[in-house]
């Protein structure tokens, strides 16, 4: 027979409460997990699911905080754990999303946004495309599933209430620096593509002055589009794989997590 306790009980439930935070910031921030169509509260069941299945995995030897001031700092801590890991996959799928908005810019898809910026007003058609398929591509990938592997391997290296010191500003500083480099070597065959149409442009507004290039040209730069992205679709895979090494690094480094894991 199993005899509970107050203190036992008391223990179990700040278990699950720091063990679900912890997954409730991956689920608020992770680009794959925290899309609109996925609701808050199935959200919130989910962690707490989650949480209650992570539990026999926890540290026994570990001291929990008590209720109190203690408990909430740890509380504020693990759900800034969780946030950070679904945080730096974020930054690191900006890479897809400044060759898209490069791509939807120059094919005028979001002339729109660009000559009126309202925040509530969507992004280009080429951008929404590409992200959408990346979205569907992290599922393919199985990435969702390596990040919750992250987070439960974690709570054997990382105890409750307590920072992994290998994250820092100046390291998610450096991410979104590489993450924004890549992302322009990856715009650069766009930009090569486009320069090369407008230069021809320009041959013909010279030789054809009559010639009205504004329509003839934006009639152009649309089925260029398409024609880039077919050069795009097919190298997409990998441009993801390597867009996300760089923050799955950062994560595994911060979390003392070897890559074989």
């Amino acid at each position: 027979m199993i005899n509970l306790t107050g203190a036992l009980i008391e223990q179990y439930t700040i278990a699950l409460m720091l063990t679900s935070v912890r997954f409730m910031g991956l689920l608020l921030t992770a680009p794959m997990l925290s899309f609109r169509a996925f609701p808050i509260s199935f959200r919130v069941m989910l962690s707490v699911l989650i949480g209650f299945l992570a539990m026999p995995i926890l540290n026994s030897n570990e001291p929990l905080p008590q209720f109190g001031m203690a408990s909430y700092f740890s509380v504020g801590v693990e759900l800034a754990i969780g946030a950070f890991i679904g945080f730096a996959i974020r930054m690191g799928l900006i890479v897809i999303d400044i060759a898209a908005e490069v791509l939807s810019f120059l094919s005028g898809f979001s002339y729109a946004s660009t000559m009126f910026r309202d925040p509530v007003l969507e992004s280009g058609l080429v951008a929404q495309f590409l992200g959408l398929v990346t979205l569907a591509m992290t599922f393919a990938l199985n990435i969702h599933l390596i990040l919750i592997d992250i987070v439960l391997q974690s709570f054997k290296t990382v105890p409750f209430g307590t920072w992994p010191s290998n994250w820092s500003a100046q390291s998610l500083f450096t991410l979104m620096t590489q993450s924004f480099q890549l992302g322009l070597i990856l715009s650069m065959p766009i930009l090569l593509v486009y320069l090369m149409f407008n230069i021809t442009q320009a041959f013909l507004g010279r030789t054809s002055p009559q010639l009205n290039l504004f329509s003839v040209g934006f009639a152009f730069t649309i089925p260029l589009a398409f024609l880039v992205l077919t050069l795009i679709l097919p190298d997409l895979q990998l441009m993801l794989m390597r867009a996300i090494e760089n923050p799955l690094r950062l994560v595994r480094d911060g979390m003392e997590l070897k890559l074989g894991r």
